[in-house]
């Protein structure tokens, strides 16, 4: 996906089981998720789409509802500050992404939620893909 020629981070990776490592969206577009966020709270509770946090020293949008499955192989390169690869230290972040990630997956799996792409499919594919290529000479 477009990346401002790679000038700075578009997702956050988490991995999964079956060598699955999910991809999350970043966005700076952090007014339009903070309405997002406050429109679902107000209707369900809480938001699993979502979340917003500090990134880089800058508010950044995570966009956990628009999560994309991939291998290790169809990764770049990681984001990195003076070559060092960034990651987000901030342990209650990651634990609240990785909270809302589980609940968000768990949702699609049951069918309670219908994600535009079907990440169930491409993690399927990926996973047989992976297992298939273990009897490949």
């Amino acid at each position: 996906m477009s990346n401002k020629h790679e000038a700075r981070p578009y997702y956050l990776a988490i991995c999964g089981e079956n060598g699955i490592v999910w991809t999350i969206p970043l966005s700076s577009k952090v007014d339009k998720y903070q309405a997002k966020i406050s429109s679902d709270e107000k209707r369900h509770g809480e938001c699993i789409f979502y979340y917003i946090t500090r990134v880089k020293g800058r508010q950044s949008a995570f966009l956990i509802g628009n999560v994309i499955p991939v291998v290790e192989e169809y990764i770049k390169k990681p984001f990195t500050i003076q070559g060092v690869p960034f990651v987000i230290e901030d342990k209650a972040d990651i634990k609240k992404i990785q909270s809302k990630l589980k609940r968000y997956l768990t949702m699609v799996r049951y069918g309670k939620l219908r994600p535009a792409i079907d990440i169930l499919s491409i993690e399927r594919q990926l996973i047989n893909k992976r297992k298939n290529a273990e009897y490949l000479v």
